[in-house]
Parts: C-alpha cells; sequence; structure tokens
C-alpha cells in the first residue's frame, strides 16, 4: 500500500479523478494517460501503483459512459475480436513491467534511475509525443482540404474476414484485428492505461472507422481492458485500493457529465482535443525526465 493520503492530496486525487474521468466520457481515451504522470510527478507515487491503481480507477469512468450509451449486441462483435489480443497483451505488458521493476537501478549521467521508471516515461514520451503530433497534424490536413490517407490495416484481407457494416466500414481481417488488439494490451499491461490512446487514433486512421463509432467502440474495449488489466495489477500488489476508490469516486462522476458534452461535439474537435491533451501529458513527462537527469 502506498499509505493514507493526506486530506489536501485525497482533494487532489479526487480532482484529477474527475478531470479524467470527463475526458473519458467526451474523447473515450479513458483519461489515464494523464494519470499516470500527474500521480507520478505531482504526488510522487511509485510508477508500479501510479500504473496499477490507474488501470484499476478505469473501471469506474469507464462503466458509467458506457451506461450513458446504448450498446447493441451487434456494437460489440468488433470490441470482443480485439479483446482476444488484449488479453495476451496485457498479461505480456505486465509480466514488462515487473521484470523492470525487479532489474532495479540503472546508472545515467551519474545518477541512479529505476528501471521501471525509466521504461515507463520513455515508453510514454514517444507513444504521447507522435500521436498528439499526428491527430494535430491530420485535423490541419483536412481543415486544408488534403485529408490524410486512411484505411491502411483494413486493405490487408487476412483470413478470416468478416462484414462490420454497423461501424462503415466493409470486410476487416479478424487475424489483423487480433494483432491490433495485442499491441494495445501490451501498451495497457505496460503503461496503466486503458489502451484507447491507441485505440482510436487506430480505429480511425488505420481501420477507417467514423470518430464516433470508434469513440463507442473504444469504449467497450476500455472496460475490457481495465477489467483484465486490473486482476493482473492486483496479483503483482501494483494496486492501491485507498487511491483507486478516491480516483474512481471522481471519475465516475465526470465520465457521466462527459458523455454528455461528447455528443455536441464535432469528429474534428475530438481529434483536436485528443491530439493537445496527448501533448499536455508529454510535457508533464519530460519535466519529470528533465527532474531525474539534471
Amino acid at each position: 500500500m502506498f499509505g493514507l493520503l493526506l486530506p489536501h492530496e485525497l482533494l487532489l486525487v479526487v480532482g484529477c479523478g474527475f478531470v479524467v474521468g470527463g475526458l473519458s466520457g467526451v474523447f473515450g481515451v479513458g483519461g489515464s494517460f494523464l494519470l499516470v504522470p500527474i500521480l507520478h510527478v505531482v504526488l510522487g507515487i511509485p510508477i508500479e501503483m501510479a500504473v496499477g491503481s490507474t488501470a484499476c480507477q478505469v473501471l469506474g469512468p469507464s462503466t458509467a459512459a458506457l451506461l450513458a450509451r446504448k450498446v447493441t449486441r451487434l456494437q460489440l462483435r468488433l470490441p470482443l475480436i480485439i479483446t482476444g489480443g488484449i488479453i495476451m497483451g496485457v498479461l505480456l505488458g505486465t509480466l514488462i513491467l515487473s521484470a523492470a521493476g525487479q532489474f532495479g537501478e540503472v546508472q545515467i549521467n551519474n545518477r541512479s534511475v529505476e528501471a521501471s521508471e525509466l521504461l515507463v516515461l520513455g515508453t510514454y514520451l514517444f507513444m504521447l509525443v507522435g500521436i498528439g503530433s499526428f491527430s494535430l497534424y491530420e485535423v490541419r490536413r483536412q481543415l486544408a482540404g488534403n485529408p490524410v490517407s486512411r484505411g491502411a490495416l483494413a486493405r490487408f484481407k487476412i483470413p478470416p474476414v468478416d462484414t462490420f457494416s454497423e461501424l462503415g466500414v466493409g470486410t476487416l481481417s479478424i487475424p489483423i484485428l487480433s494483432m491490433f488488439g495485442l499491441l494495445t494490451g501490451v501498451t495497457a499491461g505496460m503503461l496503466g492505461i486503458s489502451g484507447a490512446l491507441l485505440l482510436i487514433p487506430g480505429l480511425v486512421y488505420l481501420l477507417d472507422i467514423r470518430s464516433r463509432k470508434a469513440i463507442l467502440a473504444s469504449l467497450i474495449v476500455v472496460w475490457i481492458t481495465s477489467f483484465l488489466a486490473t486482476i493482473s495489477h492486483a496479483w503483482h500488489e501494483h494496486v492501491d485500493l485507498g487511491l483507486t476508490l478516491a480516483l474512481m469516486f471522481g471519475g465516475t462522476i465526470g465520465a457521466r457529465i462527459g458523455s454528455e458534452l461528447s455528443s455536441r461535439l464535432e469528429g474534428q474537435s475530438l481529434r483536436s482535443g485528443i491530439g493537445w491533451l496527448s501533448l499536455f501529458a508529454a510535457s508533464l513527462v519530460l519535466f519529470q525526465f528533465y527532474q531525474l537527469l539534471k
């Protein structure tokens, strides 16, 4: 256990949960990509505990966000197929994080840095800068009348294939969807994020699914991923129940409000918002790197 939170820390944690829960409802990205850097940089919570507790708390906001939408049985098909790869990915990602934690410290610029912290922060920085920059670049190209080409993965028709008319796309390869889920699961298990930060750009740009339909599919996968990640991290004792409950309390309320706001935003606004949020989270990670290595 991380220990009892002081009153002002508890208020800050609840507030963080509310904000990221709102982001989960609006953008379908879970918000955990912001939460891990905030918990580690601002509150100084050990990286493994921040990752595990964040993975657990996503269950509250994602459940609230899904309950605010009417999900049909047909809309569950794609998320359940992707989940096949996610299950293996989450287990693998959690094992990678645990192995890095057991490795101990590494020496950089005559400073001792935890290997797990270096792995998580480095992966976060690379991923956040890449996704944030690409999202803003894509929106700018579309506004200029020169949209980015979509559907690169959708062109691969490795059998078996199935038709997903409910998503506005044609046939998609089941093995390709499973491999996409595997990559998402590894990220979720290793970084404690729900995986939606990769899911939404992947669904929109690689599989050519419209933004609103991608957000709904993402929310379903977020719930499944966070459930699996919670079990896996709890097994490795990376979950602080007090911290998780405080985050979940604020996050569930925020997710409900965010889901109502989401219906009023257009696809471009949603993708642009994800881009700016990614770069903001990257700045937090970069600051922590500076603190570690200066």
